[in-house]
């Protein structure tokens, strides 16, 4: 595996920007992260997480301390933007997908039966945890799967559109929390799934190109040790499929 490094911005040494690949896995033992442990140091920590099948721009804290402070800035101060290949023109240029996401996270599966169990009565949370069909409910996601579901944590996703291609569209996506799969789940929930999408599209084939999901853009208010009004922008070079 190459290591694409990224320039950062003034200020920002203690992290560390790279475009990865899609298909690279950003965690575990043969993971983006071990990789970069290996070249770069061992006290690398990823500030954030890319679904496997999402290239572009991944960013890392160099020391528990840069680390901490990302995650004290990420749910307010840190927005990030992604480019995707979806099924369909939609019919508005630009939206908002305001829907719950329900996470059944396979090494951590107390946090789904947590939430259901919160969602609903003992009896109808039982039923299904034992993988019953409920009447006006939607099934559970299965392991390592996220849905659109009552049961799920709130996940908000702007979206508008860049250009289309052919049959189907380029958008941009501004996810304002940061659930498993959301964009992905968000896009099949409004009819226009991430084209391919071995697993959110349904009608994915074997003689289509694969997911086109990047993510291009971080921009950072108000950085540690920064003077007020300042902003760190990291940002991933476009690709072929961008230009317009």
């Amino acid at each position: 595996m190459t290591l694409r490094r990224l320039p950062v911005p003034p200020g920002a040494d203690a992290y560390l920007a790279f475009d990865k690949e899609a298909g690279q896995r950003a965690h575990g033992a043969d993971g983006f992260i071990e990789e970069a442990r290996r070249e770069l140091g061992g006290d690398l920590h990823l500030v954030h997480r890319l679904d496997r099948i999402t290239s572009g721009l991944l960013l890392l804290a160099r020391g528990e301390e840069a680390l901490r402070a990302a995650h004290d800035a990420w749910p307010t101060r840190v927005s990030k933007t992604y480019v995707a290949l979806v099924r369909g023109v939609p019919s508005a240029a630009e939206g908002t997908i305001d829907y719950p996401v329900l996470e059944h996270r396979s090494g951590k599966p107390w946090l789904l039966e947590r939430a259901v169990r919160a969602a609903y009565d003992p009896d109808r949370a039982a039923r299904l945890l034992r993988g019953e069909g409920l009447s006006f409910v939607p099934p559970l996601p299965p392991p390592a799967r996220s849905a659109v579901h009552p049961a799920g944590r709130p996940a908000i996703t702007r979206w508008r559109l860049l250009a289309t291609r052919g049959d189907d569209a380029l958008v941009e996506l501004s996810p304002e929390t940061g659930r498993m799969h959301q964009l992905r789940v968000h896009l099949a929930a409004i009819g226009h799934p991430l084209l391919s999408d071995p697993l959110y599209d349904p009608a994915a084939g074997p003689s289509e190109p694969p997911p086109f999901l990047r993510a291009v853009r971080i921009v950072w208010e108000e950085p540690p040790g920064q003077s007020p009004g300042t902003a760190w922008i990291f940002e991933a070079p476009a690709s072929e499929m961008m230009s317009t």
